[in-house]
């Protein structure tokens, strides 16, 4: 049945994408409103011209911003089957993700949130490839590149791209994948740096504005974004993880070890990333968007928890909240 997101064919999660994709895209782009845009915009290098892209062609950035929802989705929701991160495979994460996409990420500067979200679920999906016994190292290197590409869209991803290594050296990895890591991580503002460099500026001007930017206030709290639907919206988030933690915990040995690790490190990323945006200034919609995203592909555990009609209604009512979060 189409309604119940637990029992989804790929089809039918494809159209229920597609819909909420489509929604959240025609709404933001009519309900625009530039003060706002400006107001949860950070010095990151990228961002003043994603801004200026979107204000001059609003049908082409709708479109990229439709595609950008739908490719994101559907990464998370491949590398929850992939690696077999449940007992039976599951679609949830198809609509969820497009759920909290909704409800946390359409504010501000639209275009750059949504790569900043697919850059996450890039590196996600290509680091759980990187779990032992076999780590690829053409794996590693891809998902720290997208790591590093983050902060030139959104200055507040900075401090999650700099604890990255010191995370690679305290999870034993050898000497040759931690300099692969690093290299990966340096390799975008490398390119930023030298293609400015070659128009004229400083070579190290990027990384002063990124760095600049993490340290400066993102004026996130004013109200327009920290509204009170959103909180509720950010809450009802934290309680599905915390949810989903503790069926985790009494099942984790139902699944391999291999699903096991990356459970582990989704769940540390998610104490990452909330410790890091709770203690910067620069904070942006993004940053929410980033740890929603996280829980959504663990989520889907606690959705095929619930028995009888629960999951569907515990689908719509969170729906409901996103919808009025927008």
């Amino acid at each position: 049945m189409i309604l119940d997101i637990t029992r989804h064919k790929f089809y039918e999660g494809l159209l229920v994408l597609f819909l909420l994709a489509s929604l959240g895209v025609v709404c933001n782009f009519v309900m625009v409103d530039e003060a706002i845009a400006n107001a949860t915009i950070t010095s990151a290098p990228l961002q003043p011209a994603l801004r200026d892209f979107t204000m001059a062609h609003p049908v082409s950035a709708a479109i990229i911003s439709l595609v950008l929802i739908m490719a994101t989705s559907l990464r998370l929701t491949r590398t929850t089957i992939i690696h077999s991160l449940f007992q039976v495979g599951s679609l949830v994460t198809m609509s969820l993700s497009a759920v909290i996409i909704l409800g946390v990420g359409l504010h501000g500067n639209l275009l750059s949130n949504l790569i900043v979200a697919y850059l996450a679920a890039e590196a996600i999906n290509r680091i759980c490839y990187c779990i032992p016994p076999s780590p690829r190292l053409h794996y590693l290197f891809t998902a720290f590149m997208a790591l590093g590409a983050m902060p030139l869209f959104d200055s507040s991803m900075l401090a999650p791209a700099l604890l990255a290594p010191i995370v690679i050296i305290l999870s034993r990895k050898k000497p040759r994948e931690v300099v692969v890591a690093i290299i990966g991580l340096l390799v975008p503002a490398f390119i930023y740096s030298y293609v400015s460099w070659c128009q004229g500026a400083p070579f190290v001007s990027g990384i002063t504005t990124i760095w600049k930017g993490m340290l400066t206030p993102s004026a996130l709290a004013d109200g327009n974004y920290l509204s009170l639907p959103r909180l509720i919206m950010l809450g009802t988030a934290a309680f599905i993880q915390i949810c989903t933690s503790l069926i985790y915990h009494n099942d984790r040995l139902s699944i391999s070890l291999v699903s096991r690790e990356i459970w582990k490190m989704l769940q540390i990323l998610v104490l990452i990333f909330g410790a890091c945006f709770a203690v910067l200034p620069s904070t942006t919609p993004a940053s929410f968007l980033i740890i929603g995203l996280c829980i959504s592909i663990m989520a889907p555990l606690l959705f095929n928890k619930i028995t009888g009609g629960g999951s569907m209604i515990a689908f719509y009512l969170l729906l409901g909240i996103a919808l009025w979060a927008m």
